[in-house]
């Protein structure tokens, strides 16, 4: 039998913080708890899953959180699959932008009335989390703005992706009372039902991380292990990779502009009270305002390095 100690003393096994992980991971251990396990005998089954795991992180260069079947994102463990992004550290900062928004609606309501009323302001917010992934957006949203919201939808395109995002809603979202509904949908066709039509008195927060990648960019720029194991779809949509933003602000003008186009909403919400909270590269956001500056405006509200920014949108 080989001893935890033995095995990460082995000269065959280089990548040691990978066996020390994949084996907390597996036994449910903190780092901590390792040092004092160095002599625990491993049974050939767990010594198997962790030096194969080790093989296919050095070998085939497999996303050590797919190995353990999780990422760290925002403070909290979020199950990730091969059917999912690996969030990114870029997208906490459209946390923190919700978040600072959300304080500017609880200010203004505090404006009107007099005093912070959470019964006052709750019953009439809704977040949309579109192209879900693994709901690292809208989960983490909902945990940093407990009680605000009255309701929250999740979306994807990929069932297999939705799935996940179930499974980490039921695993970190606890005691807290709001509709919540996680639908297989195309962006926001989900909305041509008339539900947008029960949120006529409500403010909406739409949360979005849309594929916006060009091919090109992908093709030349993204790293091995990225084009081996992460789903490309999540990544890449069209030459200047804005074509679902596209889509996305298309039917929203379907919903808003042009009542017809739905005959089943006879009244949508107000267009002031609907902001969504974008993720793309800098040269991009200049491309939609060139393209939808008339019906929509375009505030860069946080900077990720030099050339990623989230964006605060709405329409005018």
């Amino acid at each position: 039998m080989v001893t935890i100690g033995a095995l990460l003393a082995d000269p065959k096994y280089p990548e040691k913080l990978i066996l020390q992980k994949v084996f907390c991971a597996l036994t449910s251990c903190s780092r901590e708890d390792l040092r004092m396990r160095l002599d625990k005998e491993l049974d050939e089954d767990l010594l198997k899953k962790i030096t194969d795991a080790h093989i296919l992180y050095v070998r085939d260069k497999k996303p050590l959180e797919y190995l353990l079947g999780y990422a760290e994102f925002f403070w909290n463990k979020f199950i990730v699959s091969e059917a999912t992004l690996i969030p990114r550290p870029e997208t906490e900062y459209m946390i923190t932008a919700v978040t600072e928004h959300v304080a500017l609606l609880k200010w203004q309501n505090a404006q009107m009335t007099h005093h912070w009323n959470i019964e006052s302001i709750s019953h009439w917010n809704i977040l949309l989390d579109i192209w879900t992934g693994c709901g690292v957006l809208g989960i983490s949203v909902l945990l940093q703005n407990p009680g605000f919201f009255s309701e929250a939808v999740f979306t994807d395109y990929f069932e297999n992706a939705l799935e996940i995002a179930k499974k980490n809603y039921q695993w970190l979202i606890t005691n807290y009372q709001w509709k919540v509904d996680f639908l297989h949908a195309d962006l926001l066709d989900f909305l041509n039902d008339g539900t947008i039509e029960t949120w006529k008195d409500g403010n909406i927060i739409l949360v979005a991380n849309l594929p916006y990648i060009p091919e090109k960019a992908f093709e030349e720029n993204a790293a091995d292990n990225v084009k081996k194991w992460e789903p490309k779809p999540a990544f890449v949509w069209g030459e200047d990779g804005l074509d679902y933003y596209r889509t996305m602000f298309q039917q929203l003008l379907s919903l808003f502009k042009s009542p017809f186009v739905s005959p089943f909403i006879k009244e949508a919400p107000s267009m002031d009270r609907f902001t969504m909270f974008l993720e793309m590269m800098t040269w991009q956001v200049d491309i939609l305002r060139q393209e939808y500056g008339e019906q929509f405006e375009f505030e860069e509200v946080k900077t990720f390095h030099f050339n990623i920014r989230i964006v605060k949108a709405w329409m005018k």
